[in-house]
């Protein structure tokens, strides 16, 4: 089945949380993403990383329901440690770091650099020490 770019409607049937985003918002994100997820991406995986990287953007600008969009929201969402009268709040290092680009931060970035590992993981190399290279292909083909 080709690819069809994702509609706001298709967002919100798999991520409820965005179901009070306006549809022109999430069409913006939508083609941000598609930026990063383009036809070089495997059949089964591309619409659903587009969904991903466009929820991941979104909550980091605070959009949408849930905790992560409310902390993106307030200002908050870089921060390690928050604290409010008796209540200390810390992040362990394992979320949102530079070692994932910054994809750790939201849970729908860490599901899309799962993707991402799948289907850009690095070289390919063959049993011969040949390295498979198409030169239409990203990254390799763009100029």
């Amino acid at each position: 089945m080709p690819y069809t770019t994702p509609t706001p409607d298709d967002l919100r049937a798999v991520f409820p949380a965005f179901t009070d985003t306006p549809d022109a918002t999430v069409e913006y994100w939508i083609t941000r993403a598609e930026r990063s997820v383009d036809a070089t991406w495997s059949d089964g995986d591309r619409t659903h990383a587009t969904l991903l990287l466009a929820c991941h953007l979104m909550t980091l600008q605070g959009l949408g329901t849930g905790a992560e969009a409310e902390a993106a929201a307030a200002g908050a969402s870089g921060y390690k440690v928050m604290q409010s009268g008796s209540l200390r709040l810390e992040r362990f290092d394992s979320g949102g770091s530079d070692k994932d680009g910054g994809f750790g931060a939201t849970q729908y970035g860490r599901q899309f650099l799962a993707l991402l590992r799948l289907n850009k993981g690095g070289p390919r190399i063959t049993g011969t020490g040949t390295v498979c290279f198409d030169p239409q292909a990203y990254p390799q083909g763009e100029s």
